[in-house]
């Protein structure tokens, strides 16, 4: 059986203004400095690491991806058998959130890492449920280390499409997927698979971002609003765009998931799944909650705390979070000070965030949340709703 799946498209992809008096398009992007990149890529960049971007494509021409793409393919109604065609730019927006490379560009949050373009539809086209679990399964097959997926369904996954991703876990590969963007209390798959980090959204300042999907089986929160990204010329005129939803913030956990596997190129999938959620800022509240799970994705703190080897994902039944102890900061930033045996000094988690300017572009139109949401009935195909 197959089920009706949306794909998690952001809320809007806007033409952006260029930047003025020298600002440019790194300047935009808030995240960065919400999750202090510029000091993770001090530690790692994600070099060399395989993130399979399964979406529309990703656009071979757009220069901010020079040298990240890897001959890709492409399934079911994409736009060419390569992966490396995007007629609608999510896919593209996606990877350059990823590993795009900076240089006057968007820089994304592993520059360093490579993405591996894999096509399960195009724009206005049904996403078949056949088509991303064979994207998946392919993506697993030729060297994905982490899996990004910024589409989902608002029902149970097929056993196809979980099988796909337990063949993911089966082989040693990080799965990210967007909790959804309808501002309800319901969380679809592939993000409510067990072992799946579920993401969902922030707002510039730290907060959750209304519109996102939320529920007991959200993990991580990213930022989610007003994220400037790369964008194929035939959709932004400027080459970039402005975007809003879960797709972004999983696209930004992935990148994470990247940098750790860079440094950490003999750990698990397991661990690095622990490491991220281990070393999460909590922002909504003690523990995990549903609106950001553990809390924000923290890619200093999980490039760096000293976190105990787990023997399975925690987020498997069984499994359970192995939290670790902070690295030792920069006293500038914070400073009380814990004695751990003899010469062991460590530092107390920071509790603020850094942060840059929102982007200039207007704000994209947002969906309201609806009383009483109720999940549609299962049907045949995935879908991509007209925002």
């Amino acid at each position: 059986m197959s089920v009706r799946v949306l794909v998690l498209a952001v809320l809007a992809l806007l033409f952006v203004t260029p930047p003025v008096h020298g600002a440019s398009i790194e300047d935009e992007q808030w995240h960065l400095g919400a999750l202090d990149a510029y000091a993770a890529h001090e530690i790692s960049r994600g070099d060399g690491v395989v993130v399979a971007v399964v979406d529309s494509g990703v656009d071979e021409t757009v220069a901010d991806l020079s040298g990240r793409l890897l001959p890709g393919r492409g399934f079911g109604s994409a736009a060419g058998t390569d992966g490396v065609r995007d007629t609608d730019g999510h896919g593209t927006s996606m990877a350059t959130l990823i590993a795009g490379r900076g240089d006057g560009g968007a820089l994304g949050i592993a520059p360093g890492a490579k993405i591996l373009p894999v096509a399960a539809g195009t724009d206005g086209e049904d996403f078949p449920s056949d088509s991303v679990t064979e994207s998946v399964r392919w993506a697993v097959d030729n060297g994905a280390r982490v899996v990004n997926l910024s589409l989902g369904t608002p029902v149970e996954s097929t056993p196809d499409l979980k099988g796909a991703v337990e063949y993911a876990f089966a082989n040693d590969v990080v799965v990210v997927a967007a909790t959804g963007n309808d501002g309800a209390r319901h969380i679809g798959a592939p993000a409510n698979v067990l072992g799946v980090l579920a993401v969902s959204g922030t707002v510039e300042g730290g907060a959750p971002w209304p519109s996102s999907n939320t529920g007991a089986l959200t993990v991580l929160a990213a930022p989610a609003q007003d994220i400037v990204t790369a964008s194929p010329l035939s959709v932004s005129e400027s080459g970039y765009s402005q975007v809003s939803g879960t797709s972004a913030a999983a696209a930004l956990v992935s990148g994470v998931a990247a940098l750790v596997r860079a440094k950490y190129p003999d750990m698990s999938a397991a661990d690095v799944v622990n490491r991220l959620v281990a070393s999460a800022t909590d922002i909504a509240g003690p523990g995990r909650d549903e609106a950001t799970g553990f809390g924000l994705v923290n890619p200093v703190a999980a490039l760096t705390a000293t976190v105990p080897r787990v023997d399975r994902n925690p987020l498997l039944p069984g499994g359970v979070v192995v939290p670790g102890v902070p690295a030792a900061a920069d006293p500038v930033d914070t400073g009380t000070l814990l004695a751990l045996g003899a010469g062991v000094l460590l530092l107390a988690v920071v509790g603020g965030l850094v942060l840059l300017r929102r982007a200039r572009a207007r704000r994209g139109p947002r969906i309201e949340v609806v009383a009483g949401w109720e999940p549609p009935p299962p049907d045949d195909e995935f879908w991509r709703p007209k925002y």
